[in-house]
Parts: C-alpha cells; sequence; structure tokens
C-alpha cells in the first residue's frame, strides 16, 4: 500500500513529462519534415554533385593504378568496377529523393484540428502508455492499439484518433482496467531520466530545426550556402573530368 503511495505522489509529474516528450518528439519529426521540404531540392544538389566528384575520384585511382603498371586505362571496365562500389551512394542519394518528395506531400492541417488530436493523444496516453500501462507491452490488442495510436498521433489523422479512443476505452473496459491501481517502479529514476531526455530533444537537431525555418534570413542564407556548396563541387568536378580524360587518353 505505501509502494502504490508513493508512486501516485510522483505519479502525475511522470505522467506530465512522458506527455511533454512525446509533444516534442513529434514537433521534432514536425520540423524535420519542414526541413526536407524546404532544403531538401539544394541538399539533393549538393549530395548529387558530391557524389559524381566522389565517383570520378575513383576512376582516376584506378586509372592512374593501370597507367603506373604500364597499360593503356580500359574505361569502361573502370566504370562498371567504380559502379559497384557506389552503389551506397546511390541509395542514400535515391532516400533522400523519396524523403523531399514525401514531404512535398504532407498536407497543412487546421489549427482546431491539431489541437483536438493532442486532447485525444493526452487522454489516451494516460491510460494505454507503455511506460504508464505496463499491461500494454504484455496484452497483443493494447500493444496493437497503442502502435495505430502512436502512428496516427505522428501522422495528424483526426479520424483515425477518434475511432481509436473509442476503441482504446472498450478494451480496458473489456479488460477491467483500473487507472488507481497503477505503480511504476523506480518512478524518481525514470523521472530524472524523462528530463535529460527532454532536454535532449528540444536542444538538438531536429527540432532544433525550427529556429532556422522561423528565421526567413537565415533561410535564404542556408539556401544561399547550399548553392555556393554545388557550385564548388561543380568546379572541381570539372578538374577531375580534365585529369580522367588526360589518363585514358580521351
Amino acid at each position: 500500500m505505501d509502494l502504490i503511495k508513493i508512486a501516485l505522489g510522483d505519479y502525475p509529474r511522470y505522467e506530465e513529462l512522458l506527455l511533454r516528450k512525446d509533444k516534442f518528439e513529434k514537433e521534432a519529426f514536425m520540423w524535420y519534415e519542414e526541413y526536407i521540404k524546404t532544403f531538401g531540392k539544394y541538399l539533393i544538389e549538393v549530395f548529387e554533385a558530391k557524389v559524381e566528384c566522389i565517383r570520378l575520384k575513383k576512376m582516376i585511382a584506378f586509372a592512374q593504378a593501370e597507367v603506373n603498371k604500364g597499360h593503356t586505362p580500359d574505361k569502361e571496365a573502370i566504370n562498371a568496377l567504380v559502379g559497384l562500389q557506389m552503389q551506397s551512394y546511390y541509395e542514400e542519394l535515391k532516400s533522400m529523393v523519396k524523403q523531399h518528395e514525401d514531404s512535398k506531400k504532407s498536407i497543412l492541417i487546421p489549427q482546431h484540428e491539431i489541437e483536438r488530436i493532442k486532447k485525444i493523444y493526452r487522454e489516451i496516453a494516460k491510460i494505454l502508455h507503455p511506460d504508464i500501462n505496463p499491461e500494454t507491452q504484455r496484452d497483443e490488442t493494447l500493444k496493437d492499439l497503442w502502435n495505430r495510436v502512436v502512428i496516427a498521433y505522428k501522422c495528424n489523422k483526426l479520424k483515425d484518433m477518434e475511432e481509436l479512443q473509442v476503441l482504446v476505452n472498450k478494451a480496458l473496459t473489456d479488460k477491467g482496467f483500473d487507472k488507481s491501481k497503477i505503480v511504476i517502479e523506480n518512478i524518481a529514476e525514470k523521472i530524472i531520466k524523462l528530463e535529460e531526455e527532454i532536454n535532449r530533444i528540444i536542444t538538438t537537431d531536429p527540432y532544433n530545426f525550427k529556429f532556422l525555418l522561423e528565421d526567413k534570413e537565415e533561410t535564404a542564407q542556408r539556401i544561399s550556402d547550399l548553392q555556393d556548396e554545388k557550385k564548388q563541387y561543380d568546379g572541381y568536378r570539372k578538374e577531375l573530368e580534365n585529369i580522367l580524360s588526360e589518363l585514358t587518353g580521351e
């Protein structure tokens, strides 16, 4: 009985910190999407230019090795070999392009819907969050419902959240869930860890992208810097192309 009283005494603080952490994590995700939407085009262009320079440097290294042996470099064979070594870069580039395309598909959600989603999430999280209700991890039905809630919350799907709230309440009622019997072990330690995690989230990227994106001058400067970086890579690429041409006799 004493254990329950102690846990419930710290419980409101623990609960609030969990909800704050989830809120900041969602905001960080949204700022990341906005960052990709705003700068994705320029980031992709820079990365493409950088990857091409890496490819040319590898081509030059293989060609130089052949010249050192007294052989005439076979550019086609070297190109095929380098192509295999470049696959990870091409996969990363493909991922960047997809993320940018996905970010452009995001829909602006009315503020009143966002607030409604937040309210429903808080109500559900207080009774279903795995760090609050241990049964959520043990019960497959509750675990599935929680996973669906997290997805709907992050994707700002109001209709899904409203439907899930009904399903969650029914599932907990059917299982005879009693919130007053929740006991969080080592709650003081968990509170400290939550405070540390929240501080980490709000002091690092992607959450801190918000300060860049909310400043129009800084945003314009960032775009300009990325454009300048691409120009530098373009200039370097031309130098590498000339070196490769000399080695291969083209």
